[in-house]
């Protein structure tokens, strides 16, 4: 089952992220008065063409009305604004817009951003960082963590410790959002022998090196098999430098497989795709 990645569109996150056309955006990167006062061209020329403006007016006036939205650090609180957003969404459904409020983390910060999506316009469209959509499982490195939505599912490649015992571990100890995955997709079977041939790559006898240039044709040389029965299957990787100060200091590495459920997650891509370059981590003094 084959996806395609947007690549044109409307940038939030600081560029970190697509959304394609059909979807307006509002960046939620000031308070409440900033949101009251300013309404993106893009969404404007939606909520117009729906008839929907003055839901939205009655929406944003909700939000600056309620005092729980914003915490005393003056960051928004998702759940609050998130709850708020769920009194709203059958007068927006009505109008043939959903809406998702969203949120990527990352070296370079938390971005929220609501987005509207005419659903006349965009078919079979998931948003992937919808706080309302979130499976519970992540990526923690030493300075960030990495969310992930349902739909999507995380192994991660340890490597430290005694190399036979990492193997033993990633062979033996299958987490439990994948397990259930490729039971359901009947891929029990080509995930072993997937986990089989990553086992076979480089390592020493104190850990597994898990290095991207061996991974990869890995990954490559079975995402057929996954796709097939409509998984699509992501090397993801992320360094981080973290200094010593005077010292100097050292790079951590992370790495880990993620498979999609395309049918729940129809566009998604991953946001540290070892197939392409994505950003670097930044500065953490020990």
């Amino acid at each position: 089952m084959a996806s395609t990645v947007e690549t044109s569109g409307t940038e939030v996150a600081k560029g970190n992220h697509v959304v394609p056309k059909g979807v307006a955006v509002e960046e939620l990167d000031g308070g409440k008065n900033k949101l009251s006062k300013e309404c993106p061209d893009d969404l404007q020329a939606l909520l117009e063409k729906n008839d929907a403006k003055s839901i939205y007016d009655k929406f944003v006036q909700s939000i600056v009305d309620e005092s729980t939205t914003r915490d005393v650090f003056g960051n928004w609180k998702d759940m609050e604004f998130d709850s708020i957003l769920d009194q709203f969404r059958p007068d927006f459904e009505e109008k043939n817009i959903k809406v998702a409020l969203c949120k990527r983390k990352s070296g370079s910060g938390t971005y929220r951003w609501i987005e509207f999506i005419d659903t006349e316009e965009v078919d079979n469209y998931v948003p992937q960082f919808d706080v309302s959509n979130m499976s519970g499982q992540v990526i923690k490195t030493c300075y960030t963590k990495i969310e992930f939505p349902n739909g999507v599912a995380v192994e991660k490649l340890k490597r430290w410790g005694k190399a036979s015992k990492v193997r033993d571990r990633l062979k033996n100890e299958c987490p439990i959002y994948v397990e259930k995955m490729m039971q359901e997709k009947d891929l029990v079977d080509e995930y072993n022998e997937l986990i089989d041939a990553l086992c076979n790559t480089d390592k020493t006898f104190w850990k597994m090196n898990w290095k991207v240039e061996e991974l990869q044709p890995v990954v490559n040389e079975h995402k057929d098999k996954f796709e097939k029965k409509g998984v699509a299957l992501f090397l993801s990787h992320k360094q981080e430098y973290i200094s010593h100060g005077q010292h100097g200091g050292h790079w951590e590495y992370f790495r880990w497989i993620e498979f999609v459920d395309r049918e729940k997650q129809p566009n998604y891509h991953p946001q540290r795709d070892a197939a392409s370059k994505g950003e670097k981590g930044g500065c953490v003094v020990m």
